[in-house]
């Protein structure tokens, strides 16, 4: 079974379309930790049979309350990751967030080496526009040198780098083979001996998609909910300037139509890609998430044991599961937490 961790906070209709992307893309069971009481969201997620629903809020936290989305996020991908060691049903994890769906070749994981234990999803970004009719099929991937310096000079993009190219991520996002020493964070795979990051397989058939602020309004939705969620975005070299005009324009406290106009404004002049240019020098991918064959589902009982195992947990600390905590204590508490299901 290739289970996802993603921590979450959106529209139902979003985050149906995350689910079936994935479950199309190579997924075969998520885990969704609700990041708030989204009572539509819930329904949708409680009657899906290839989707464990987590209630991540409240008194999933107990008595110590949470740090930011970031930190939430890891150590919800973190302790899952630690839960499921010793299942053989629980062949390969990847941390996926809301706006993510993965593309996984199978068959490029089933002919890695056992000793391969930790690999990554190259990124694919949506190539935006400001009003599109539907959402996007042509995606970015990550350029040459060479590639950068001729969209520099022809005024494609700011500067001849990668990140004048793309507007979210670019070191993709992580899967591993679930094991007592490893952990899944957001970006990387580390030790939970060392605290070191493990190096990873990279492969063409291993992909996600990221949908980073394709289009205008997912763009101000995106910023929005950033800027609401705890997360310090001026942390963030890469996102502090786009993050602090954001903020700067929404406490002007400007008519709603005017807010809106110089969002889109913003908008245009900080995320809008040259889709024409792009296509004319084939640099842009062409996928359709939304087409293909689902693998078979996993077997009931074993679904039944990875959801027992999340309802146990529902009651410990989860800060020893962060995966650069080194807790001493959390491999007798996985243990236990396993005990009678194995």
């Amino acid at each position: 079974m290739i289970i996802s961790a993603s921590t979450v906070k959106d529209t139902s209709e979003n985050v149906e379309k995350f689910v079936r992307r994935n479950l199309l893309g190579g997924i075969d069971h998520l885990v969704i930790f609700l990041d708030a009481p989204l009572p539509d969201v819930e329904e949708l997620l409680d009657g899906h049979p290839d989707v464990t629903c987590v209630r991540a809020h409240g008194a999933w936290w107990g008595s110590t309350p949470p740090g930011g989305l970031n930190e939430r996020q890891i150590t919800n991908a973190a302790l899952i990751s630690r839960l499921v060691v010793g299942f053989v049903w629980a062949e390969w994890m990847f941390m996926l967030d809301g706006d993510e769906v993965a593309r996984i070749d199978r068959p490029v994981l089933d002919a890695l080496a056992p000793q391969q234990r930790a690999v990554r999803l190259l990124p694919l970004e949506a190539a935006s526009r400001l009003h599109p009719v539907a959402d996007p099929t042509l995606f970015k991937r990550l350029l040459s040198a060479d590639e950068l310096q001729l969209l520099h000079a022809l005024g494609v993009i700011a500067e001849p780098k990668q990140r004048s190219y793309f507007r979210g991520h670019m070191s993709g996002k992580p899967g591993l083979r679930p094991s007592a020493d490893l952990a899944l964070g957001v970006h990387h795979v580390v030790d939970t001996g060392t605290g070191d990051r493990v190096d990873t397989v990279k492969d063409p058939g291993l992909r996600v998609l990221h949908y980073e602020s394709h289009d205008g309004e997912e763009f101000v939705r995106k910023w929005t909910a950033l800027l609401s969620s705890g997360l310090d975005v001026a942390q963030h070299k890469k996102r502090a300037p786009v993050a602090a005009s954001v903020a700067a324009l929404l406490s002007l406290g400007l008519p709603e139509e005017q807010t809106a106009s110089l969002l889109e404004e913003l908008y245009e002049r900080t995320a809008l890609d040259d889709v024409e240019s792009l296509t004319r020098l084939g640099l842009l991918v062409e996928v359709h998430p939304d087409e293909g064959p689902r693998r078979p589902r996993p077997p009931d009982d074993e679904v039944a044991q990875l959801r027992e195992l999340l309802r146990r947990a529902a009651d410990v600390n989860k800060r020893m599961f962060k995966p650069r905590a080194r807790n001493q204590r959390a491999p007798a508490l996985i243990a236990k937490l396993q005990r009678g299901l194995r």
